[in-house]
């Protein structure tokens, strides 16, 4: 993997530290998504594609693994509520079990909710899922997640710097849109287009350092 995204993840993120998603802690944050390598050592994260944001006061480095679903639906997590049987549970990392996350497309942030993208907000906030789960959200635009990964200060540089990863834009049709089981192979084939493209290949999406620099001013 080129030194240019371990370079890159350092602009973006900094040091990792926080396991913690504090619904308080509103603040519009940087996000990218890490494409598992087809090497990747780690069980947990083979053909996975994380969505990973900077956020906070401390600037941890937080993600959500994107493409798992459980055989769970939200039923048990809001008893009485019809609209929670209509949705299912993802593995969000093995950090935090216990933690329910949610990610949700909305014109308008959800109370306490974290800004990753243009109308694309998480959120840990209970009333906030219980809110849209009353509103019927469909979920082309809700997808709600157990536990979250995680990395200790330097480690993700480091998995980046060996390989261990892809990073690519945030793409949030993609994240939505597209069947889990496809989602890796696609974002995958797309993040090794990017690195390995003749000169004369159409032009694809990449993330340069240049282009974040601007906005971490």
């Amino acid at each position: 993997m080129p030194r240019l995204f371990a370079a890159l993840l350092m602009f973006l993120f900094g040091c990792v530290s926080s396991p913690a998603l504090l619904a308080a802690d509103v603040a519009e944050a940087r996000s990218v998504l890490l494409i598992a390598a087809e090497g990747m050592a780690d069980p947990r994260f083979r053909q996975s594609v994380v969505l990973v944001t900077r956020h906070g006061r401390s600037r941890s480095t937080i993600g959500v693994i994107v493409n798992r679903a459980l055989d769970l639906s939200l039923a048990p997590l809001f008893p009485g509520l019809e609209a929670a049987a209509g949705h299912r549970l993802h593995y969000g990392g093995p950090v935090a079990p216990a933690q329910i996350v949610f990610l949700v497309r909305a014109e308008v942030a959800p109370a306490a909710a974290i800004n990753l993208a243009e109308r694309l907000f998480i959120s840990s906030d209970g009333e906030s899922l219980r809110r849209l789960l009353d509103a019927a959200t469909p979920d082309s635009r809700l997808r709600v997640f157990r536990g979250i990964a995680s990395w200790a200060p330097n480690q993700l540089e480091a998995e980046v710097d060996r390989g261990d990863w892809y990073l690519l834009p945030v793409d949030t049709d993609a994240l939505f849109n597209d069947p889990l089981d496809e989602l890796w192979p696609k974002l995958w084939r797309r993040a090794t287009q990017v690195m390995v493209r003749a000169p004369a290949a159409a032009p694809l999406p990449r993330v340069e350092v240049a282009a974040w620099r601007p906005a971490l001013r």
